[in-house]
């Protein structure tokens, strides 16, 4: 290094040292200044170049680097977090490489935003004035103040047309606490308060009303005085405007105008019903047709078949007014198939009764008073001219409760089910000999009790029989007997050979 190279640079760290620097220029505005080659037409190498970097530094700057500037040329991670090319500075106090935002107005990325606390980041104002958030400088949504004074109003509505002009009263609840969403959401209302509204056109028409819940599209869209309804579903209580309703389902309660405490669960349930109230209505299209008031309906359908009304088709169906429940279907207590019962679905007949048949069956029998009695008798002798069982002809009733007896077949026909108790019994003329003498009930044919005996000397026979015999409707019974030496005339007096049939139950 020559003497004068020497000097001269002594002297530029000196002036550095304690004077304002200039590059470019002799009059520096600052500590240090630069100056462009021409500031009204710029040379493209105007500027100065901060050092650049294609990832972050493995050891981390120190408190003496506060401040350092950087670029980042490459997508580079600092602290197991993306970092994008850009300017970064480094943060001693955090420890941290904080990126310079390059738009300063933005405080909100359009593409996302990191690094983001929950105490200190927030999209709001800090003053007392409401949020409004516009599409195409049209108001599409709006947040009213959230103060806990009864005079605010602590609206809240997102959607275009929605709460439009609520008016404030002063009066707690009045044109205060309404939440909409959606497009035209209560647009009309006014003084009403304490209205939730989410779904396009809800509570479209609500002016006054109070206290309402519509969820869906269209539902509760009439109401505008009606207060404490609530609908759940497409077109819920659509055009209603009474009060205490609740709708749940698409088109529940749809076409209810001004019934109130209805109560309408499933698909177009109470469909039809425009000024009915205290109605209950369970199920899909449950109560579809109904008009009326008081009614109860648990149905999975309209519960209209041909000409049928839904009262007479619906599975239950009630009137809380005459306090009546009736089921359309089969009655059914506990499991018929282990330890419950079913009951009949049609009536019975005059004086029946219910009766089980023990395998959880109900069905209608005839009372006591109207239990099956014959006595039938012979009218004359009969001539048993073979031997072997013969069937005994009685001919003759002397009484028949329920016209069961058939003189022409000599048979007793039961016409219901029951358990019945058999007595017979018959006489012959004397006889000399030692051969077997019976009697014997048949049930459609088939010997079912007998008694026997041998006969000894020259006397008259006698046989007689009792039992008890479940029967069915149209099964038969006859009165057998055995005869062991032919020809037996079989005495037709009255008291002697008889027929007899007691139902017991």
């Amino acid at each position: 290094m020559g003497l004068k190279t020497f000097i001269s640079l002594f002297t530029f760290i000196t002036a550095f040292s304690f004077a304002q620097v200039g590059i470019g220029t002799t009059s520096p505005h600052s500590q240090l200044e630069i100056a462009s080659s021409n500031q009204v037409t710029p040379a493209n190498t105007d500027g100065v170049l901060i050092p650049k970097i294609n990832t972050f530094p493995a050891t981390n700057p120190t408190a003496l680097q506060q401040g350092m500037l950087v670029y980042l040329t490459t997508t580079a991670t600092f602290a197991s977090t993306s970092r994008s090319p850009g300017f970064y500075y480094w943060d001693n106090t955090t420890t941290n490489w904080i990126r310079i935002q390059t738009n300063p107005t933005s405080n909100w990325n359009l593409l996302g935003n990191a690094a983001t606390s929950i105490s200190t980041n927030f999209i709001g104002t800090t003053d007392n004035t409401d949020l409004v958030i516009k599409r195409n400088n049209i108001k599409a949504g709006y947040i009213g103040n959230p103060s806990t004074s009864p005079f605010t109003n602590a609206n809240t509505s997102f959607g275009a047309n929605s709460l439009l002009n609520p008016t404030i009263t002063g009066v707690v609840g009045e044109g205060t606490r309404n939440s909409a969403f959606g497009v035209n959401v209560m647009p009309g209302l006014t003084t009403g308060g304490l209205n939730t509204g989410i779904g396009e056109y809800t509570l479209f028409s609500a002016t006054t009303g109070s206290a309402n819940t519509a969820v869906g599209s269209a539902a509760l869209y009439s109401v505008s005085t009606g207060r404490f309804n609530v609908a759940v579903g497409r077109n819920a209580l659509v055009t209603s405007n009474g009060s205490n309703n609740i709708g749940i389902g698409t088109s529940a309660l749809n076409g209810n105008s001004s019934g109130n405490n209805n109560i309408a669960i499933g698909t177009s349930s109470f469909r039809l019903n425009s000024t009915g109230s205290n109605n209950l209505a369970l199920g899909n299209q449950a109560g579809y047709n109904e008009t009326g008031s008081n009614k109860l309906y648990i149905e999975m359908s309209t519960a209209v078949s041909g000409t049928g009304s839904s009262e007479n088709n619906a599975l239950i169906y009630g009137e809380f007014d005459n306090r009546i429940v009736r089921t359309n279907g089969q009655l059914q207590i506990g499991n018929p198939t282990t330890s419950g019962y079913t009951f009949p679905t049609t009536r019975g007949t005059n004086n029946q009764i219910l009766q089980t048949n023990a395998t959880g069956t109900l069905s209608w029998v005839n009372s006591i008073n109207n239990f099956s009695l014959v006595r039938a008798n012979l009218t004359a002798n009969q001539v048993v001219n073979a031997t072997g069982w013969q069937k005994i002809t009685f001919n003759t009733t002397l009484f028949d409760s329920g016209s069961e007896f058939v003189t022409a077949t000599n048979r007793f026909v039961a016409n219901k089910n029951g358990y019945y108790e058999i007595n017979a019994g018959f006489h012959t003329f004397n006889k000399n000999d030692t051969e077997q003498y019976a009697i014997a009930v048949y049930k459609n044919g088939v010997e079912y009790q007998e008694t026997a005996a041998h006969h000894y000397g020259d006397k008259l026979i006698s046989r007689t029989i009792n039992c008890t015999i479940s029967l069915n409707v149209n099964d038969y019974i006859e009165i057998y007997m055995f005869n062991g030496n032919a020809p037996t005339t079989v005495d037709g007096f009255t008291g002697k050979t008889y027929f007899e049939v007691k139902q017991i139950r």
